[in-house]
């Protein structure tokens, strides 16, 4: 089943379901290198220069946008549809529901359990300076108020990051729905597939942002999650102004609109609307509810990470080996296949490569190897960390960047399709254990502690 029309090819719900759900079929996850948006940049990234490289892959996510008048078409039942259809009908213990985490995508292949996306991304076709802050609050209005208006079970985080997607604000408008209610097909789907007894899971990012609301379920957010603070998107600061000058804009500072509030983070905060939902459903088929909160996108990295090392260990076949991995540049099944700590970051930034660098100094001699995925965005933006950067901090691992051309990156586009195929040369791996016990994660997520920043409550 293809993915509805209306919503992005290239993101990280998407991304990570298709993740995910290739490691529950046991097969390679290759489908990012032949996206949509990838295709025409990749199959350019060695014969064009720069400037015009990032052009073609700026007008190559303009072709995924829909066009303003067609936001009254998006159809969440469409978007949930698609994502069960990914998975197959295999029971499971447990089904995960909420926010995009890439280290929750590897909890769930390691336990055998789908996760259904809250939030997915709908692009809408813009054509304007990415420095333009404002412009995008009038995008589509009157197609999203008449979207909401037909659809209650969902809001709009309406999203313009002027940094690290500079590339493609150019050319469309970040229109990212969460929803407050469960649809129809997940209901359906957990009903037919959640064991009796089984979990009800609540993935649930705390993370908010600041934002200005344009209409009642409808925000507009300042920046995004990246190289830099939430606060330098409103008052800007030497970062910005550096990075302003780099790209020879006009001026040293963005102009948002005046926030008013801060709402759950737009690609990574969970919306707990749902969680009323997910009580009845729960309490009406005799499941049990469960939530995983934490703060931010990568605090739960270290704690997959340490129970991906402690589950190998238990199972006869302790690993030496991490694969760091950003943004939507995962590859679950082969972390399985070849008994390899997985530990996912969000952006080949700064804050993430000290993620990185506090991970392997806790635990070090832990590792002979570090292997680095880098997402190409394409710009250096503020706050982004070189290429040499990753490899220094996994110097001593016998750190190396998979499928990434050093010199070119973040415009190595061709990496997108690149770092699976180098996975699988660098170890074929065999099968994957049998999948983890969900007892065993259990008494772990249960044991981290009142003080720990992951937090798991039952109901």
């Amino acid at each position: 089943m293809s993915a509805p029309e209306f919503v992005a090819d290239f993101d990280s719900s998407t991304g990570l379901v298709r993740a995910l759900a290739a490691a529950l079929h046991e097969r390679p996850f290759e489908r990012l290198g032949r996206s949509r948006l990838a295709g025409a940049a990749v199959g350019a990234s060695r014969a064009l220069p720069e400037a015009l490289l990032t052009r073609a892959f700026a007008i190559s996510g303009g072709r995924e946008a829909i066009a303003p008048s067609e936001v009254t078409k998006v159809d969440p039942e469409a978007f949930a549809r698609w994502v069960v259809d990914q998975y197959g009908a295999r029971r499971a213990p447990a089904i995960a529901v909420g926010s995009s985490n890439g280290a929750m995508t590897h909890l769930c292949a390691a336990l055998g359990i789908p996760w259904l996306p809250q939030t997915f991304l709908v692009p809408v076709r813009r054509n304007a300076d990415p420095d333009d802050c404002t412009g995008d609050t009038h995008l589509a209005a009157e197609a999203a108020a008449d979207l909401l208006a037909h659809q209650p079970g969902l809001q709009i985080h309406q999203m313009h990051d002027p940094n690290q997607d500079r590339l493609m604000v150019t050319r469309l408008g970040y229109f990212r729905m969460k929803l407050r209610s469960l649809p129809q097909a997940y209901r359906d789907y957990i009903n037919a597939v959640l064991e009796p007894d089984g979990v009800v899971l609540a993935i649930d990012c705390t993370l908010t942002w600041p934002r200005t609301e344009l209409r009642e379920r409808h925000v507009y957010q300042h920046g995004a999650v990246g190289g830099l603070r939430a606060d330098e998107y409103d008052e800007g600061g030497p970062r910005v102004a550096a990075f302003l000058a780099e790209q020879g804009a006009s001026e040293r500072s963005w102009h948002f609109p005046p926030t008013d509030g801060c709402s759950p983070e737009a690609e990574w905060g969970f919306e707990a609307a749902l969680r009323a939902d997910l009580d009845d459903l729960a309490t009406t088929s005799g499941f049990r509810r469960a939530d995983l909160e934490f703060p931010a996108p990568e605090a739960f990295s270290p704690v997959v990470a340490d129970l991906y090392r402690e589950w190998y260990a238990s199972s006869g076949a302790p690993s030496r080996r991490l694969l760091a991995e950003t943004f939507i540049c995962v590859e679950p099944t082969w972390a399985l296949a070849t008994r390899t700590v997985p530990l996912w970051l969000t952006f080949g930034t700064q804050p993430s490569l000290e993620v990185l660098r506090g991970y392997l100094d806790a635990r070090s001699g832990d590792f002979d190897e570090a292997l680095v995925t880098l997402f190409a965005h394409g710009v250096r933006s503020a706050g982004y960390a070189p290429a040499r950067e990753w490899l220094a901090a996994t110097r001593a691992q016998r750190g190396r960047l998979v499928g990434v051309d050093a010199s070119r990156w973040p415009a190595d586009f061709a990496a997108l399709a690149r770092y699976s195929r180098d996975l699988h040369r660098i170890d074929p791996g065999g099968r994957p254990l049998p999948r983890m016990p969900f007892d065993f994660a259990l008494e772990r997520l249960r044991g981290l502690g009142a003080d720990h920043p992951v937090r798991w409550t039952e109901q």
